[in-house]
């Protein structure tokens, strides 16, 4: 008993904190019928789950005064949150005035299952209280046994047409350019499937009861666990199109650690011009986002620091050697630019050296460029050979003038 209060009562608490944050978010656009329709699936599913635990059950029927009414209120909300759930994808995949045509249907079938629902129970002898067993305790009476076939069959076309409408929609090309919200109704599809499960695994079992077969009830009482775990792809449907599109996408993510680590050997070698602007923002040491942001604010407060002493010679050298070797030219230009780098970095600068043209020192033209070419540097700065030729050799004359 208690792991059906802990996860009826855990699922149903989600739902009432989706439910508060939707219609706080969507306080707005009360007027609009998708809104309407979005805040009574979230209502219905959320307390029929909350209603379903079998603490609350004991205290429903304690208070209504009536023998197993909790079952009543419970299968009613489902029925309404199938209907629900229905007309909402129906919103969404059509205009409002044309979906319109069909959610009323809807409301007048679903209403009226509802009362039927309601007059077959209070024609029914139901005076023993069952928690957790009601379906398969009174399956063989005929009232109770019309009461969970149209209960269970709305539940079916409810989610069904949820599943199908949502499924249909993430494929229409209209949205193949909104990943997120493509993705948000394949968890919506996902969410239908759980309730339509349970309904299919409970009608069998009905069926199996009416033909004398008790073997089965075990997966009755088992089966509404099963739907109430639909909350969750339910929650990470509404919360996808909302909070995905602020969210980098899991590939973006990689790839910033990968430009993290291929900058950091450069970034070490050149901390010393000033260590004092390194920083880390707390809370945000492994954000590669923020990792490489701040990577890139500092290589290029150390470039221009050093800038004053770049070598001309070193450039020119640096620069020969890489045409030679038939390098691209974003190569040549981080060959030129790692040597004087480097050369500049190594030196005591006592003094600037012969500068080239500051129009000849240009920065990325936005931020991707900017990660592609500081990283074409720290690849240079420590892997190519031409590099290490042209700073020996400014070394060597540099020496050389010493000695003079």
């Amino acid at each position: 008993m208690a792991i059906f209060n802990l996860i009826y009562l855990s699922c149903g608490l989600v739902g009432l904190l989706l439910l508060a944050y939707k219609i706080r978010a969507l306080r707005s656009s009360w007027g609009s019928p998708r809104v309407v329709a979005l805040i009574s699936t979230v209502f219905f599913s959320a307390f029929a789950v909350l209603f379903a635990a079998p603490a609350n059950i004991t205290w429903i029927n304690w208070a209504s005064g009536v023998p197993n009414f909790a079952a009543l209120l419970v299968y009613s909300l489902v029925v309404c949150f199938a209907g629900a759930a229905f007309a909402l994808v129906l919103y969404w995949r059509y205009p409002a005035a044309q979906a319109w045509q069909r959610v009323r249907l809807i409301v007048v079938s679903y209403a009226t299952i509802v009362a039927a629902m309601i007059v077959l129970f209070f024609k029914s002898e139901v005076d023993e209280e069952r928690q957790i067993d009601f379906d398969t305790f009174y399956a063989t009476q005929p009232t109770i046994a019309v009461f969970l076939f149209i209960y269970l069959v709305a539940t079916m076309v409810g989610c069904g047409g949820q599943a199908y409408h949502c499924w249909q929609g993430s494929r229409d090309p209209a949205i193949s350019a909104r990943p997120w919200l493509r993705l948000g109704l394949r968890w919506y599809c996902a969410a239908a499937l759980f309730p339509m499960a349970f309904a299919v695994i409970k009608l069998f079992v009905l069926l199996m009861d009416w033909a004398g077969e008790r073997s089965f009830d075990v997966l009755s009482t088992t089966a509404p666990l099963m739907a109430s775990l639909s909350m969750i792809p339910l929650v990470i449907a509404m919360a996808l199109p909302v909070f995905g599109p602020r969210r980098p996408s899991p590939s973006l993510w990689l790839r910033r650690w990968r430009t993290y680590f291929a900058l950091r050997p450069l970034h070490r070698a050149l901390v010393h011009v000033n260590p004092g602007i390194v920083l880390v923002a707390p809370g945000k040491f492994l954000n590669p986002h923020h990792r490489v942001r701040r990577q890139i604010i500092e290589l290029n407060d150390w470039r221009w620091a050093l800038t004053p002493y770049f070598d001309l010679s070193v450039g020119e050298a640096a620069g020969s050697l890489a045409r030679e070797a038939a390098l691209a030219k974003d190569e040549v230009a981080a060959v030129v630019e790692a040597a004087q780098l480097r050369a500049a970095g190594s030196s005591g600068r006592s003094k600037p050296a012969k500068r080239r043209p500051a129009s000849e020192i240009v920065d990325g033209t936005d931020l991707a460029t900017e990660h592609d070419r500081w990283v074409r540097i720290s690849r240079a700065y420590h892997h190519s050979p031409i590099v290490d030729a042209a700073v020996a050799d400014a070394a060597r004359v540099a020496a050389a003038g010493g000695m003079d």
